[in-house]
């Protein structure tokens, strides 16, 4: 969930122009711009010519009832493709506004009802779940029937969903499906965890793997699900991280400490590397005026995960899934294994939640940035990371895990 501590009556004194949260412009009027425009057409028409970048959404309320929601483009004239893309959205160092816009500027359809999760051959016979695993955006034809969002709502607290249309919607041309993808649909043998597996061997984008997963395209034909988006995004990261862990575990140590740190959607993000068997330590801090809301004023340590000698952990983070996938992607690219840590700072001016894909984007990429270290003296990363770190609440925490780190034995040493 995400929750903001921005107070209503600032919006009512503030009137979009003084700034009195705080942030560098209005995330409410930067929104109305950009909805007002997707409002109009659909209230001016309500046959629509349009486009999925691939984009759709399973919800998870009244499980397993759920609806299924197929995100199409307001505007044709735009990029349709570049609407529902992380891997471009990073690499265009978007930023929060910008993702909002995107969002605004997209239609969510949903057909009346709901569908059941074992209503697979429904949506495959609407082509509605082929949408999903399509490499290019998709013609609709959409027939909208009523606005469910009359009221055009900027609640911070909400995530910046598209607009949502009853509505029904009709493919005109064919789901351009990769061979490699098409050949898991029509395999009705291989379970979902190794269609994931081979699929990502192979090639494909995990964002693809994702909305496949979700509706009911992988797995044996008795077992296969239609899954709510969010369970299905951190069921591939978990079964993508296994098969990484595996890989990962063969290759030689990193001979030296590194640290890095990398700043996007005011989340700051710094990893440290230590020589040792793979493991991967996740501690998270919250600013003040940050999403979530507490009274201190300074830093609040909201989560630490850590991995146990077999890599699995007590704690269920859709955050951290994505963080472990990224990072394990990025040493099995070096070919070298560590003990990871890795701190996340949720900054003042995050207000509204994007989803995780930037934490795996910042993750996969996190070993093609410049380190701040990369020594053999750990005093040397100890006395860095002090500078690294302003508060000092949040550096006495790093630097006592890291020597925790730093005296903890394997078996092996411990045998001899």
């Amino acid at each position: 969930m995400v929750f903001t501590s921005i107070k209503p009556e600032l919006c009512y004194r503030c009137k979009t122009f003084k700034h009195l949260c705080g942030l560098p412009y209005c995330p409410i009027k930067e929104r109305l711009k950009v909805m007002v425009k997707t409002y109009t057409r659909v209230v001016s028409s309500t046959e629509l010519a349009s486009a999925s970048p691939p984009s759709g959404v399973v919800g998870e309320h009244g499980y397993p009832k759920v609806k299924v929601y197929v995100g199409v483009s307001a505007d044709t004239n735009t990029d349709v493709k570049f609407l529902e893309d992380p891997p471009r959205w990073w690499d265009s160092s978007l930023k929060l506004e910008d993702i909002i816009k995107l969002r605004s500027e997209m239609i969510n359809i949903v057909n009346e009802g709901r569908y059941h999760v074992r209503d697979v051959e429904k949506l495959y016979s609407r082509e509605i779940s082929l949408i999903q695993v399509s490499d290019r955006p998709v013609d609709c034809e959409v027939k909208v029937e009523k606005i469910l969002d009359r009221n055009i709502m900027f609640d911070l607290r909400l995530l910046p969903l598209s607009m949502r249309v009853l509505g029904s919607i009709k493919v005109t041309t064919n789901p351009h499906i990769d061979h490699r993808m098409e050949k898991m649909i029509h395999d009705y043998d291989m379970k979902a965890r190794d269609a994931i597996v081979e699929l990502y061997k192979s090639g494909i984008d995990v964002y693809n793997i994702q909305r496949a997963l979700s509706f009911g395209l992988l797995g044996t034909r008795r077992f296969r699900r239609i899954v709510p988006t969010r369970w299905a995004i951190t069921a591939v990261d978990r079964t993508i991280t296994k098969y990484l862990r595996e890989e990962v575990k063969k290759f030689s140590e990193v001979p030296e400490f590194e640290l890095y740190q990398v700043e996007y959607m005011n989340n700051r993000f710094t990893v440290i590397v230590i020589p040792g068997d793979l493991r991967v330590r996740w501690i998270e801090f919250w600013y003040p005026r940050a999403g979530m809301e507490h009274r201190d004023n300074r830093p609040v340590l909201s989560l630490e995960i850590v991995e146990d000698l077999r890599g699995e952990v007590e704690t269920m983070d859709g955050g951290f899934e994505a963080a472990r996938m990224g990072i394990l992607e990025a040493l099995c690219k070096r070919r070298r294994k560590g003990k990871i840590i890795i701190i996340r700072e949720i900054l003042p001016n995050y207000y509204i939640g994007v989803g995780n894909w930037h934490i795996r984007e910042d993750m996969r990429r996190i070993f093609t940035l410049k380190p701040i270290v990369r020594s053999s003296d750990d005093r040397e990363l100890l006395r860095e990371l002090s500078r690294v770190f302003k508060d000092d609440k949040i550096a006495n925490v790093v630097i006592d895990r890291v020597r925790r780190e730093l005296s903890q034995k394997s078996i092996l040493e411990l045998l001899w």
